[in-house]
C-alpha cells in the first residue's frame, strides 16, 4: 500500500495500540554528499513543530488516531535534516480486541529532500516488525536488510513521498511521478489530480485536490493500490493532507483532519540599534 498510507491502511484496517515501539535505532544519520552546500533548502510548505492529527473511522466507528509531526535536527556531519514521524493508534474500544500502535518516521535531507534513513516499528496484535531502511545518496544505493538497491536520480520513501506531494504544484488532469523505495525494491508512484472538491473536517471547510496514487513495480505491472486509494490536500500554499479514504470490501476506512498545529516560527532577529550621534 502506497506510503505513508501503508500505516493508515494498517491501522484502519484494524482500526486499532499494544507494547509501545521502540524510539528508534540511534542518532540522526549522516548526509554526507559534500559537494551539495549546507546552506541548500528544498523548499516546503511546512515546518518544525507541524502536528496534524486525524479521526481514523471505519463505516460509522470510530476506531482511533493517527498524527503527523516535523521537527527539524542536524545530522552528525552538519546537515539540517527534516524528521517526519508518523503515528497510528486504537482507542480504548478497538483495543480490547485489535490493539495496534505503529510508529513511521524518516530523516530527510533538507537541501533537496531525499531520505537518509526511514524507520518502522509495527505493534499490530500479535503482529510486531522494527525494520530500517538506509539510503546511501553519494553511492546511490539503498540498504534494507541484506538487499542492496541501485537508486534512481531521485528517491522517496514511504513517509517522505506523501510530504513530496505536498511540495508539487497540484493540478486537476496532471499528475506527480516519482520513484521510492521500499523493503529493497523500487517503485513507480503515480499521483494522479482527479478533481477539487470541498472537505468538511473538524478544523474547517476546505477547498481540496482530490489525489489518486497508484504504485507500481514498473509501467505494466498491476497498481498495488488497486485504484482504492484517495487523498485530499488543501487548495493552497500548504497543501495540507485533510483527509484520506482507503475503499475495501468491507467498507471505506477514512482519516479526516482533527487538529492542525502550525510550524513554530523562525526566531525574529533583533533589529540593530541605531549609532548614536
Amino acid at each position: 500500500m502506497f506510503g505513508v498510507f501503508g500505516v493508515l491502511g494498517a491501522a484502519c484496517l484494524a482500526l486499532a495500540a499494544s507494547l509501545p515501539p521502540p524510539d528508534g535505532f540511534g542518532p540522526p544519520p549522516t548526509a554526507a554528499r559534500p559537494f551539495l552546500p549546507k546552506d541548500l533548502v528544498y523548499p516546503v510548505p511546512f515546518g518544525p513543530g507541524e502536528t496534524l492529527v486525524y479521526r481514523l473511522a471505519w463505516l460509522m466507528i470510530e476506531g482511533g488516531e493517527m498524527t503527523l509531526r516535523t521537527s527539524r535536527e542536524t545530522s552528525p556531519d552538519g546537515v539540517g535534516l527534516h524528521r517526519l514521524v508518523l503515528t497510528a493508534e486504537s482507542n480504548a474500544f478497538v483495543s480490547t480486541f485489535y490493539p495496534v500502535r505503529t510508529r513511521y518516521e524518516t530523516w530527510v535531507d533538507v537541501r533537496d529532500f531525499q531520505p537518509v534513513r526511514f524507520e518502522k516499528h509495527a505493534r499490530e496484535g500479535r503482529y510486531e516488525s522494527d525494520e530500517v531502511e538506509e539510503f546511501d545518496l553519494t553511492r546511490r544505493v539503498g540498504s534494507w536488510r541484506d538487499a542492496r538497491t541501485p537508486l534512481p536520480e531521485r528517491v522517496q520513501d514511504l513517509i517522505s513521498s506523501f510530504y513530496y506531494l505536498r511540495t508539487q504544484p497540484l493540478v486537476p488532469g496532471q499528475a506527480v511521478q516519482v520513484d521510492m523505495y521500499s523493503r529493497g525494491k523500487i517503485y513507480k508512484l503515480s499521483a494522479a489530480v482527479l478533481s477539487r472538491e470541498r472537505v468538511e473536517t473538524d478544523v474547517g471547510v476546505f477547498e481540496a485536490f482530490k489525489v489518486q496514487p497508484q504504485l507500481r513495480e514498473n509501467d505494466s505491472a498491476e497498481d498495488r493500490n488497486r485504484g482504492k486509494l484517495f487523498l485530499w490536500f488543501s487548495d493552497d500554499d500548504r497543501h495540507l493532507p485533510v483527509m484520506v479514504r482507503t475503499v475495501l470490501k468491507i467498507g471505506s476506512v477514512t482519516a479526516r483532519l482533527k487538529s492542525v498545529t502550525p510550524p513554530v516560527p523562525p526566531p525574529t532577529l533583533p533589529m540593530p540599534s541605531a549609532a548614536a550621534p
